[in-house]
């Protein structure tokens, strides 16, 4: 019995010292742990290991990193390019990634503003093609880390003289045609000429400048629309360069259109004699009609263009006379024909000289009476129908003169006269003739007869 009893006394007393350790974790609090040393000890040896952990991932001199897209830059300044007047074709739009080593803390602070990435210039001494080396350097010298490479490590530019041309502006329109009695005359555009400004060696192959105009119709009223200008080299070929600009790049177009009639010719003459038969005076015309275009429906009023005029003291047998052919405004000479050949004829006609002694003034001043000073002139050519000249006579001539263009007072004047064969007929009297007159005031003539 006693010996159960110790037993239990043991158990008794191992599970009291269990429940009261069970307490004491229960009550723990972050107070009472660092009041113990043991765990002021261990927590002392982690901090120190991740303390020196950090350090050495910090301070390690073989990290690798790489900064993109740092920016290349070139300068002009000094260089020969500068001083020949060579400018960089198109733009630069090269970066460069920069590949460097050092401690990690350093390398990744890094950015693309931290480097200079520079073009050399020594190399171009003339326009062409080159390939330049890259320059890149830290703006920032620092021994926490260095560049050990970047790409690339060059780049193709060109460099030339920029120049400008100026060449005349050629429209092409083999769409459009004209319809029946219309003309199409040439296009044109808004503006004659076209400048270009470029790279002198791309500016020098542009032979000219075109706008091709696609449009397929017929026309019969003036045709408009816009084109785009293509610069072509000697050959035809289209020249396509990002390079050169245009002062002027698209245009707008004028195709005109014209109404076409085909117009008699006629012929004006002037002094006439008072009732020469016009009509029945024969000549011919190198041509007897023209073609002319309007622009507008104007043409339908126009009968008939008329050429010269033909003074009629000019013509003789077999005369012939080259006139120019005058439009007027608004009208086209669609063929070009500047001149009309006038030729009176050879045959039916005959000439014979007579004295004129016939002398009729009109419109005599008042107040003078007139005298000529010689009683007829010799020698007066006259032209006309075989049949008529055979039976002329002097007295079938007559002398008009006409007073009214002339500002008379007293004295002797040398006047004009007009020559008339009589009577209506086929003939007429050829050149120029005067007569000298003296104008004496009338009331001098009474003075003196008084």
């Amino acid at each position: 019995m006693l010996f159960k009893k110790e037993k239990q006394d043991k158990v008794n007393a191992a599970v009291t010292e269990t429940t009261e350790e069970k307490k004491g974790l229960r009550g723990v609090t972050i107070q009472s742990l660092f009041n113990n040393n043991k765990f002021v000890a261990l927590l002392s040896i982690v901090g120190a290991t991740l303390l020196w952990f950090t350090v050495c991932m910090q301070q390690t001199t073989n990290f690798n990193g790489t900064i993109s897209n740092v920016p290349v830059s070139i300068s002009y300044d000094n260089s020969m390019a500068q001083d020949l007047g060579l400018e960089l074709i198109g733009d630069i739009k090269t970066t460069v990634d920069v590949h460097v080593t050092g401690t990690r803390y350093a390398i990744t602070s890094l950015e693309a503003d931290d480097f200079n990435a520079r073009i050399s210039l020594s190399t171009v001494t003339k326009a062409g093609n080159y390939t330049l080396s890259i320059e890149v350097i830290p703006k920032a010298s620092s021994s926490d880390y260095m560049i050990t490479s970047w790409s690339p490590a060059e780049v193709e530019l060109t460099f030339d003289k920029i120049v400008s041309k100026t060449l005349p502006l050629e429209i092409n329109t083999p769409g459009l045609t004209a319809a029946e009695g219309y003309l199409m005359e040439t296009a044109y555009a808004d503006f004659d000429y076209v400048t270009i400004t470029g790279p002198q060696t791309e500016v020098n192959k542009v032979s000219h400048c075109i706008v091709n105009i696609s449009a397929e119709q017929e026309l019969s009223e003036t045709f408009t629309t816009t084109g785009t200008v293509t610069l072509v080299d000697e050959m035809g070929a289209a020249i396509l360069s990002e390079n050169i600009e245009y002062d002027h790049s698209s245009v707008a177009v004028t195709v005109p259109i014209y109404k076409t009639r085909e117009l008699p010719l006629n012929v004006e003459f002037i002094n006439v004699p008072r009732g020469f038969p016009i009509e029945q005076l024969g000549y011919t015309l190198s041509r007897n009609s023209i073609l002319v275009a309007s622009p507008s429906e104007t043409i339908d009023n126009v009968d008939a263009i008329t050429v010269g005029p033909i003074d009629f003291r000019e013509i003789d047998i077999g005369t012939e006379l080259t006139l120019d052919i005058t439009l007027n405004a608004g009208l086209k000479n669609v063929e070009n024909v500047t001149s009309v050949t006038v030729t009176f004829p050879t045959y039916g006609l005959s000439a014979r000289t007579l004295d004129l002694d016939n002398f009729v003034f009109e419109n005599v001043p008042v107040g003078v009476d007139i005298t000529p000073l010689s009683d007829s002139i010799e020698d007066i050519r006259v032209v006309g129908d075989s049949s008529i000249i055979a039976d002329l006579t002097q007295e079938d001539l007559v002398g008009i003169i006409d007073l009214s263009q002339y500002s008379l007072s007293r004295g002797r004047y040398t006047v004009s006269v007009k020559v008339y064969v009589q009577g209506k007929v086929l003939a007429w009297a050829v050149g120029e003739y005067s007569l000298s007159i003296d104008v004496v005031p009338k009331e001098t003539v009474s003075d003196t007869a008084g």
